[in-house]
C-alpha cells in the first residue's frame, strides 16, 4: 500500500510497483499496465539509462496535485546496485525500502513502505543479490538530505482515474513504439508461471508414479534416517533468519547459510558502525564482520522414505526441470575391489547421489516432500545475483 510523506516543501509518494520499458510508452500502454495491476495512479520516469512506469492504487483522501515519486527521485542518486532502508519515523514502525539495480532501474517490488516485517520480507526477496551498496537513514531529515543532493526535477504522480488524458509529452514522445516489459518484471511473472507448472507436474507425478516400496522395519539402518527431512530443514532455517533485522547498529545482514543443525549469519560493518556496538557472534580478525551461529534445534532423525535410487533421481530431475532450476547430480563412487579380494565379500554401499540445486528465488517456500530420500546438508545464498544453492544427498535402495 502506498504512503505519502511530507519532506521539506514537497509531498512524496512511497510504495509503487515499477515496470520497465524499452522506450517511452504510449498512454494506452500505461493504462493497460495500470489496469492489470489494479492501479489508478502512475508516475512515468524517463532516465538516461531506463524508462519506467510506477503504479499504485490511490491513497484515500489524497490528491495527486503536487505529489512526486520518491523512488524515482533518488534512483539515480547512488552507485548501482544500491539498496536503501529508511526509518521514516524513529518513534513509529514505519519504514521505506528501495532497491535499484542495472541501469538504475527500480526493481518491480523494490519500492516498499510499511512496518518492519514488510521491509524484512522485501529484503528477503532480493537476498540472492549480495553485491548491494547499502544506504541507511533514520527519520525524514536523512531523506531530505539525499533529495537536496539531486539536481534533477522530481517525477510527478498522475491520476489515470481523474485525468483521462496524460500529459502531452507522454503521448507525443513516441509514435508506434512497442513498450516491452523489462527483465526484472518478466522474471517475476515467469517465476509465477513456473511455480504453477511445477505444481501441475507434481500432481501428475502423484498419479503416475508408484509411491515407493513399504518400509522394511528389519532393514539395516541408513544414513538418511540420521538427517531431518528437507522441508523441516528449510522451515527451521527460514524461521531462524527471517525474523532478524536488516540492520543492527550499522551492521548489515550480509550472508547466510544453514546446515541441518545450525544457521550461520554474517554481519558486515558499514560506515559509522563500531565493534563496541555489534550483533552477537564471533568478530573477524579485521573487525569488519561478525559471524553469528543460531541452533536450529531439529531432531537429527527422520523416517526411512527411500525408494529405488533411479526413480528418486527421475522425480528430483522432473521437479527441477518444471521449475527451471539448475540441478547437478553426482553418483557416489562404488567400492573398489582390490587384487586378490573376494568380490562376494565386498560390502556394497547404500545407493546415494550427491545433489546441488541452484535457484534464483528464496528457497524457504519450496515443497520437497515429493522427493523421497532427499536430505539437505547445506542452504547458502551464493551472491552476485546468483541466488541460492541447496546441497545434500539423495538416498535410495
Amino acid at each position: 500500500m502506498a504512503h505519502i510523506v511530507q519532506i521539506g516543501k514537497r509531498r512524496w509518494l512511497l510504495g509503487m510497483t515499477w515496470a520497465s520499458y524499452e522506450d517511452v510508452p504510449h498512454k494506452s500502454e500505461l493504462r493497460e499496465d495500470a489496469q492489470r495491476l489494479s492501479a489508478t495512479w502512475t508516475s512515468l520516469r524517463v532516465g538516461e539509462d531506463c524508462v519506467q512506469g510506477g503504479f499504485c492504487s490511490a491513497v484515500e483522501g489524497a490528491k495527486v496535485s503536487g505529489l512526486y515519486s520518491l523512488a524515482a527521485m533518488l534512483a539515480d542518486s547512488r552507485k548501482q546496485p544500491w539498496l536503501g532502508i529508511f526509518r521514516i519515523h524513529p518513534e513509529q514502525d514505519l519504514w521505506w525500502y528501495v532497491a535499484v539495480r542495472d541501469g538504475h532501474a527500480i526493481l518491480p517490488d523494490g519500492d516498499v513502505v510499511g512496518g518492519r516485517e514488510e521491509i524484512v520480507a522485501a529484503r528477503e526477496r532480493h537476498s540472492g543479490y549480495t553485491d548491494w551498496n547499502y544506504v541507511e537513514g533514520q527519520g525524514i531529515g536523512d531523506l531530505e538530505t539525499l533529495i537536496k543532493e539531486v539536481n534533477e526535477r522530481p517525477t510527478p504522480v498522475r491520476s489515470l482515474e481523474k485525468n483521462p488524458h496524460l500529459p502531452a509529452y507522454v503521448a507525443a514522445a513516441v509514435v508506434g513504439v512497442t513498450a516491452a516489459t523489462g527483465g526484472y518484471w518478466w522474471w517475476q511473472q515467469h517465476q509465477i508461471a513456473e511455480a504453477a507448472a511445477r505444481r501441475a507436474a507434481m500432481e501428475r507425478m502423484r498419479e503416475q508414479i508408484n509411491q515407493g516400496a513399504p518400509v522394511n522395519l528389519q532393514a539395516a539402518p541408513t544414513a538418511a534416517m540420521t538427517i531431518p527431512h528437507p522441508d523441516d530443514v528449510l522451515q527451521a532455517c527460514g524461521n531462524a533468519i527471517l525474523h532478524l533485522p536488516i540492520a543492527q547498529d550499522g551492521w548489515l545482514f550480509d550472508k547466510v547459510s544453514c546446515d541441518s543443525s545450525t544457521a550461520t549469519v554474517v554481519w558486515a560493518r558499514k560506515d559509522g558502525a563500531t565493534v563496541e556496538f555489534r550483533p552477537s557472534g564471533d568478530l573477524s580478525a579485521d573487525g569488519d564482520a561478525v559471524t553469528q551461529t543460531i541452533p536450529l534445534r531439529l531432531e537429527q532423525r527422520s523416517r526411512d522414505d527411500r525408494i529405488r535410487l533411479r526413480e528418486a533421481e527421475d522425480r528430483l530431475r522432473s521437479w527441477a526441470q518444471a521449475a527451471s532450476f539448475k540441478l547437478n547430480l553426482r553418483p557416489a563412487p562404488q567400492p573398489t575391489v582390490l587384487p586378490g579380494s573376494d568380490p562376494t565379500q565386498i560390502t556394497q554401499a547404500q545407493p546415494t547421489t550427491s545433489v546441488a540445486i541452484d535457484i534464483k528465488v528464496s528457497p524457504f517456500g519450496l515443497d520437497l516432500s515429493d522427493i523421497p530420500g532427499l536430505r539437505l546438508t547445506g542452504i547458502q545464498n551464493v551472491g552476485s545475483g546468483a541466488g541460492w544453492q541447496l546441497t545434500g544427498e539423495l538416498y535410495g535402495r
